[in-house]
């Protein structure tokens, strides 16, 4: 990246070394900030509200919500919200346009979580007002949270001592002349200015800030070419197979001298282009449906060794050697079991996947008085179910499968997903009774909302009918 303040200055484009291109871009992330070839912040700014809005829409039922006190509505927009929006917030140069954008953002954010106010005069309800909500809130808005925190860095950082590179820029001057034009707004302008809100002469700063000043600041790689083009492996509906996602590189392979034989290949590929294959993080598992068949141990090439190990986790799930979900719905619950604690006093201010959710909503409406013996009593599952007015969490598995079934249905013979729905493994199924497949599901659900499940794969081309199945699944009543 070539960085300079003129943006008409010509850019030569990648750098060539040898056999190696370097790309030149106009800007790039560094320890999660933006960093543009103009030296500037709006850039970062703007990416900055952009994820604020993402994480305040995540929350943003709990900060409507009429179950939660205000305070603690706060105190999720403080844990939760700002931290995200303030991220390296004390190397930022703020103009006034990027000032009223946090303004707007943290105003609608309160307004969400004070609610509307009945008007005095007219009786309707309407939106409360900024200097409402600033009465409401005793808290620093964002703008004093963002001064504070750079008065604070500058403080470190004026006292880091000439050694250090935070300290040199500081206090360095780049070569030559400024261009034409009026100077943009420097982040020491913004100390300057801060500094003079709060009462002090700008001069001297730096000497100032020797001393305390506590008070003042209160407020992936690809695949080898050479791996992809073996041919050895595991095929299915006549394609070798190699899973590649970010820097996850699964082979497949029908028996452990195939993977010893690509796992060499990927080795020697990766060091000729100076990376290595971390041996703890890397493991090897045997998969079949017999139980009792014989693992052969850890897979050695020269100095390596790749322990066997009966699961492992790959993009989030839990795949284990008899390629068995139990164990991820498992981990699932284990997972929900700690979010749920996680909020059980949120829920309470005012192993089966039924019997979890029907835990959270006793927890969320509380008890009921019998009303023949006048004492207080857990509510049954039809009470649970008559107060809670959305589907329950198996019809949202369902519809998420059927929604889900018809997305790989249209995907094409292309696709590595369309492939798994419509192959056929090679040999036999061993002895005893077949286990139920997820397209065994498919067809029960599609039953259960009054469709034969024949030919059900042609029915998902239509993607109308299909999308009134899935709301069909969703909304359907069961016991």
């Amino acid at each position: 990246m070539i960085m300079s303040r003129d943006e008409n200055i010509a850019r030569n484009g990648n750098i060539k070394i040898g056999n190696l291109s370097f790309e030149e871009v106009e800007k790039f992330k560094y320890l999660g900030a933006t960093v543009t070839n103009i030296n500037d912040t709006r850039e970062e700014v703007k990416h900055r509200i952009n994820m604020r809005n993402a994480c305040y829409y995540s929350v943003e039922k709990l900060l409507s919500s009429s179950l939660l006190s205000k305070n603690l509505k706060v105190r999720i927009n403080k844990i939760v919200i700002l931290p995200v929006v303030l991220y390296g917030c004390e190397t930022w140069t703020l103009t006034l346009r990027e000032e009223h954008r946090l303004k707007v953002f943290e105003n609608k954010v309160l307004r969400k979580i004070f609610g509307a106010k009945r008007d005095e005069i007219t009786g309707e309800w309407r939106k409360l007002q900024n200097t409402e909500l600033h009465a409401l809130y005793s808290s620093p808005d964002i703008i004093r949270n963002i001064k504070s925190r750079r008065l604070r860095w500058t403080w470190h950082v004026t006292r880091m001592g000439e050694s250090r590179n935070a300290y040199r820029v500081l206090v360095g001057w780049p070569e030559g002349k400024r261009p034409l034009e009026r100077p943009r707004r420097r982040w020491e302008d913004n100390i300057k200015m801060d500094l003079r809100e709060v009462g002090y002469d700008d001069r001297d700063w730096i000497d100032l800030a020797q001393g305390p000043m506590a008070g003042l600041c209160e407020g992936g790689n690809e695949p080898s070419g050479s791996l992809k083009d073996s041919k050895q492996g595991l095929e299915l509906n006549g394609l070798h197979q190699l899973l590649v996602y970010a820097d996850d590189v699964n082979m497949l392979g029908e028996n452990p001298q195939t993977i010893r034989e690509n796992t060499k290949i990927l080795l020697e590929a990766s060091k000729a282009i100076g990376l290595e294959v971390n041996p703890e993080k890397t493991k090897n598992m045997i998969m079949s449906r017999d139980q009792n068949i014989v693992r052969n141990g850890n897979i050695k090439i020269g100095d390596l060794s790749f322990e066997v190990v009966e699961k492992f986790k790959y993009l989030g799930a839990t795949v284990t050697n008899i390629n068995d979900t139990r164990e991820e719905i498992k981990r699932r619950i284990n997972m929900g079991n700690a979010c749920y604690y996680s909020v059980e006093k949120l829920l309470s201010s005012s192993l089966l996947l039924r019997v979890f959710e029907n835990k959270v909503l006793r927890k969320i409406f509380g008890a009921k008085r019998d009303e023949v013996t006048g004492e207080w009593r857990k509510l049954h599952n039809a009470e649970l179910h008559a107060l809670y007015s959305s589907p329950d969490i198996i019809r949202n598995i369902k519809s998420r499968r059927l929604r889900w079934a018809g997305h790989v249905t249209r995907m094409g013979e292309s696709r590595n997903a369309y492939r798994v729905l419509v192959g056929r493994p090679e040999g036999k199924r061993p002895l005893g009774r077949p286990r139920r497949r997820w397209e065994d599901n498919i067809k029960m659900d599609l039953r259960e909302v009054g469709y034969d499940d024949r030919d059900w794969i042609n029915l998902a081309q239509d993607r109308d009918r299909w999308r009134a199945y899935v709301w069909a699944a969703m909304n359907l009543r069961v016991p």
